[in-house]
Parts: C-alpha cells; structure tokens; sequence
C-alpha cells in the first residue's frame, strides 16, 4: 500500500475507534445507571422481642435483717453458796427442767431442820397456853383467879399462835432458798460459756451469770422498712399474715420462711423507717443469734399485674419507654409508666397492653418507624448481654424524625 492511501486511512480509523469508545462508554453509564435505580431489598434491624404478659407479681420489700433470740436468761446464783455440780457441757442444747448447776446445799439445810425445830417448840407452848386458857375460864367464873390472869393467858396464847405462824413463814423461805441450790433450765435453749465450774464460790449478787441460756426454736429476725409501707403493712396484718423470708448468705437452698409479728410503736426520725420483726420456727436452727441475712417481706400480691422484660423499658429525657413492634414488623416509641421491678419484671401502670410485643434487646439501633427482624436470643453463656446493654447510660428517646432527639 503506498504512504498517500495510509494517511487517508489514519483519519478514519480515528473516527470509528472515538465512535466504539463513546457508546462503551454510555453502555456502561446506562447499566450503572439501572443497577443505582433498582431499590435493594429491605432489611430488618435484628431485634429480639417479648410480648406484654398478664401475670401475678408479689410486691416485695428486700432488705438486710438481724437474727435475734426471742429469749436470752442469764442463769444467776440466789444464794450464797459454792458450786458442787455442773450438769451440762457448753454449747449443749438443753430442755426446759433440766439440771443445770447443783449448789452446795448444807447451810440452808441446816436452816431448814433449825426452822422446824422452831415449829415443834413453839407449837408446844402454844398447846400450852391453850390449855391454860381453857382451865382459866373455868376458874374465873368461880373467881378463883382475877380477871387479868385470865387475859393474860390469853394473849399468851395469842403470840404464840403467831409465833407459830412465823415459824411455818421461815420453813417456806428455808425451803425457798434450798431450792435455789438446784438450778434447772427455764425453757428449751442452748448455753452458751461455763463461767462457774465446781468449787468456785457463788454469791446472789454477783453481776455475771452462772450461764447464758438461749433460745433457738422460735426465733426472730428484725429489720427496718421505709415507712412509706407502714400503712400497707399494717392493713395487711389486720387481714392475715405477711410472709417473711430469710437467706443466708452464700448458703445454697432455699431461705427459711416465716411470718411477720411485730411493728414498732414509732417510726425513727432520723432513717425514716420503722422497726419489724418476723418470727421463724427455724426448725433446723440454720438461723443463729447475731446472725445478718437477706430479708425479704411480701407485702401483697397483685394478680392480674401488666408485665414486660426489665431490659424493655428505656429512659429517655421524656422519662421511660419502650419500642412496641406494630404489625407491619415497624417499631413505635411508647411512654410507659413503671409501677415496680422486680425479679427481672417491670409492673407497667400504663402505656401497654397485654398482648403487645416490645423490645428487649437490639434498642440501641431502632427508631420510630423501623423495620424489625426477630432474631434468637443470646445464648445461656450470654444471658448478661442484654442486661448489660440496659444498663448503658441513658440517651435520649428518638423522636418520631427517625433519629435521636
């Protein structure tokens, strides 16, 4: 081919190789163009929802309680005297009569024998002055003796009569304080330190006991109460028994039960609360005196108490809320006002119904008018997820715009 028909080629082929590039060009526009106008499939915000239950919700109050004996007898020497006998060991539970301490008893014995022999002499003279006073009547009537004779036997007898009741007056006590050598437990309970062992001299006024004897079955366990409740509590109390229970911490199994018995005459001023007790059979006497448990009083029990998930309710600046998934899988923002929670349940007084279906975990992401996609809760290994996120700080409710207020 010769050079002049190449250089009338050159603009040609310049020419449609422009052409090819513009409509590869357009071509692709056009595709990209089509694939940005067709709208990608709507995908639901994975949420994990509860519905609103109906269900019956005790009203609790929880609190830390002391275990208190009903009864502590300090066991004391009466007389003076030495300890002859220590029939228990420490810490032995005891029953009610049983023999605690014998006291050297000789003493008052021989008081006792003086005490009667009193009694036989002076009801000798007494004899005899009746005698005299029976023989004098007789002979004043003949006047073979004055009248003062006669009323002087009299009142001879007289005395003596009292003199006899005196002494029968000090056998009593005799017997009295020699009954104090033997000393028997007052009721069931468990002692506590031996501080007098055999030989050790005793008197009645010494200030410490002999032993201290506690009682362990019943036993009471006192707390304090805000006392805003005291007008529930006592209300309740006039219907029925209020149930008390108490734990021990760290102890597995249930906590002892027991019910309320006690209301203090007034309330503390300075805490503003009010003390109670609960009595408790503590049959197994896993409550000890001195003892701090967890105490939980039920005050009533609510049986038809509109319910949802804790981790539901939010707070926002307009106060609590939560999302309720509407029918078409959208969530709203619904104010709600929380009674009570407990259990992992809040009491909602109003704001939803039974029925609805809230969310309980995934609210971080949502806002008014959002699409939901229900997914599977966390797993047993993360069941504190949803907790946690609950109890992120609190931000604002979203506004019906579709973001954060």
């Amino acid at each position: 081919m010769t050079t002049r028909r190449i250089l009338l080629l050159l603009p040609v082929l310049a020419a449609l190789g422009g052409g090819g590039y513009w409509y590869a060009q357009r071509a692709g526009g056009e595709a990209q163009t089509a694939k940005a106008a067709t709208p990608p499939a709507a995908r639901g915000i994975p949420v994990v929802t509860r519905p609103v239950e109906i269900r019956a919700v005790p009203e609790r109050i929880g609190t830390i309680g002391s275990v208190q004996p009903i009864a502590a007898i300090a066991i004391k020497a009466r007389v003076d005297t030495v300890v002859e006998t220590v029939h228990f060991t420490e810490g032995q539970e005891v029953k009610a009569g049983d023999r605690l301490f014998t006291l050297d008893a000789r003493a008052l014995e021989a008081q006792l024998r003086q005490a009667q022999a009193n009694l036989e002499r002076d009801r000798a003279s007494l004899e005899k002055a009746k005698n005299d006073v029976k023989r004098y009547s007789e002979l004043v009537r003949t006047s073979a003796i004055s009248r003062t004779q006669y009323d002087a036997a009299v009142g001879t007898a007289d005395a003596l009569e009292g003199t006899v009741k005196a002494d029968l007056a000090a056998i009593e006590a005799a017997k009295v304080s020699l009954s104090f050598t033997r000393i028997e437990a007052p009721m069931d309970g468990r002692t506590g330190t031996v501080n007098a062992k055999p030989g050790t001299m005793v008197r009645a006024a010494d200030a410490t006991p002999l032993v201290t004897l506690t009682q362990l079955r019943p036993i009471n366990v006192s707390f304090n109460v805000p006392e805003k409740h005291l007008p529930v509590i006592r209300r309740a109390m006039g219907e029925g028994t209020l149930k008390v229970t108490a734990g021990i911490p760290g102890q597995p199994g249930a906590p002892a039960e027991g019910h309320l018995t006690f209301v203090d005459s007034q309330v503390d001023q300075q805490s503003g609360t009010i003390l109670v007790k609960g009595e408790f059979a503590n049959a197994d006497t896993r409550l000890w005196p001195g003892q701090f448990v967890d105490t939980v009083l039920t005050l009533r029990v609510d049986p038809q108490a509109v319910t949802v998930p804790e981790a539901a309710v939010q707070t926002g600046q307009q106060g609590r809320f939560v999302y309720v998934v509407k029918p078409d899988e959208t969530v709203e923002v619904r104010a709600v006002s929380v009674a009570r929670s407990q259990d992992g349940l809040s009491v909602i007084a109003s704001g939803v119904a039974a029925g609805d279906r809230v969310v309980v975990d995934g609210q971080s992401r949502l806002y008014p008018g959002a699409k939901i996609a229900e997914r599977a809760p966390d797993t047993p290994g993360d069941a504190g997820a949803a907790k946690k996120r609950s109890e992120a700080p609190a931000v604002a409710a979203p506004t019906a715009a579709g973001g954060a207020s």
